[in-house]
């Protein structure tokens, strides 16, 4: 459970850098763009891959080294662990999965940061628009590929139903 602290500390720190710059720009899009986090990374470093579909990236996942990467994040706890991300550029919506470690097995993390009205301060005044973090924990790949596709699909709905199902790890304002 301790490294699991450390993981949720790290990618707290982490997803400020998850979402593509270019998702920030009023320009909207239809695309999805992804990117790669890797073991050893500073917090801010990423691999902006570019336009993606769910075909390509469930290939790029399925052959992501998830153990080797896993092996590297423990070498390097005061690094990030190694993160996928899809980010929908028209929705202004991202998709993220990492992996640690409880009781010295290997764990998927999963992060869908999305915008959320948020009351002002002790929730009284104006409402504003954050983008919101929340994650969950899982075992199962195949559960992992069909979030995705409900992500590529735009079932957002169908997404978070799915995602609320999970063991919830944490939630939080992003911070990008």
């Amino acid at each position: 459970m301790r490294n699991l602290t450390k993981i949720i500390l790290i990618l707290s720190i982490t997803f400020q850098s998850c979402s593509d710059k270019k998702s920030e720009s009023k320009n909207m899009t239809e695309n999805f763009t992804w990117n790669i986090q890797k073991a050893g990374y500073e917090f801010d470093q990423y691999d902006l891959k570019g336009k993606t579909d769910y075909q390509t990236f469930i290939r790029e996942f399925e052959q992501f080294p998830w153990e080797k990467e896993l092996k590297k994040a423990n070498e390097n706890p005061d690094k990030v662990a190694p993160t996928l991300s899809v980010i929908d550029e028209k929705e202004n919506k991202s998709f993220w999965v990492s992996i640690g470690e409880n009781q010295n097995k290997p764990i998927y993390i999963i992060g869908y940061i999305y915008p959320k009205k948020k009351k002002g301060f002790f929730g009284l005044g104006k409402e504003k628009e954050v983008k919101w973090l929340e994650m969950f924990l899982t075992l199962d790949s195949e559960l992992i590929k069909k979030c995705y596709r409900l992500q590529f699909d735009r079932e957002y709905e169908k997404l978070y139903a799915e995602l609320n199902r999970l063991e919830k790890f944490g939630e939080m304002e992003a911070k990008n």
